[in-house]
């Protein structure tokens, strides 16, 4: 085969990041962008439609995280040898992807302001919400892609006021390396300590539990 015909490399692009940060709407713009071709992997349909779910619970879903994490690595392989781009979706990118399986690892952030909104219109428990508010503001997810994938293959996208449609491009952007990847610029902790919120957000889903747990007394 002439150098010239030999095929593209496809690319593995990743998108997680806290539960209402908006990744399952921008990735499925992502995947429109990058064409017809494209792969999609939604961790949470893998794992439930692949038995890789070892039970369910208030908070979720607790996954075999080994067991996921070798479906993964499959369809990477598959996909890569029919030569196509795969686009990873999920919150637990960090530890189901290996780093040589991917090009660019984009984590999602959302103001928690915003997040607690989005909560409640989910009807998310008090503990639900609690925990992920809390993991969205000390910023978990983010630094555990950090340390899973190091500086260079992370960027961290703020969709606070921001429409799907532009953190889809910039996405795009960077996995073509026409923007320069951001990382470790949005803090949540110093925000919500500045405006002194920090007991209100840390203690949201300890006052919301006790009052559902009073109105189950009641019943």
């Amino acid at each position: 085969m002439n150098p010239k015909q030999k095929k593209e490399k496809k690319k593995t692009l990743a998108i997680t990041g806290n539960p209402g940060v908006g990744k399952h709407t921008v990735a499925k713009l992502v995947a429109d962008r990058l064409g017809p071709q494209t792969v999609t992997i939604d961790l949470n349909k893998l794992a439930i439609e692949h038995g890789a779910i070892l039970k369910k619970t208030p908070r979720g879903l607790d996954v075999d995280v080994k067991k996921l994490a070798r479906l993964v690595r499959e369809r990477v392989r598959v996909s890569a040898g029919n030569n196509n781009d795969v686009l990873i979706v999920g919150h637990l990118v960090p530890y189901v992807v290996r780093p040589v399986d991917v090009d660019l690892v984009a984590v999602l952030r959302r103001s928690p302001y915003e997040l607690v909104k989005t909560f409640a219109a989910r009807r998310y428990s008090a503990e639900k919400s609690r925990e992920n508010a809390a993991s969205e503001i000390l910023g978990v997810v983010f630094s555990d892609a950090f340390k899973a994938f190091g500086r260079r293959k992370v960027a961290e996208f703020d969709t606070t006021g921001r429409t799907p449609d532009k953190t889809a491009d910039e996405i795009i952007q960077m996995l073509n390396k026409l923007l320069q990847k951001r990382a470790g610029v949005v803090d949540w902790l110093a925000m919500v300590a500045e405006k002194g919120d920090m007991q209100k957000f840390f203690d949201l889903g300890l006052k919301k539990g006790r009052k559902e747990r009073m109105n189950d007394k009641g019943k």
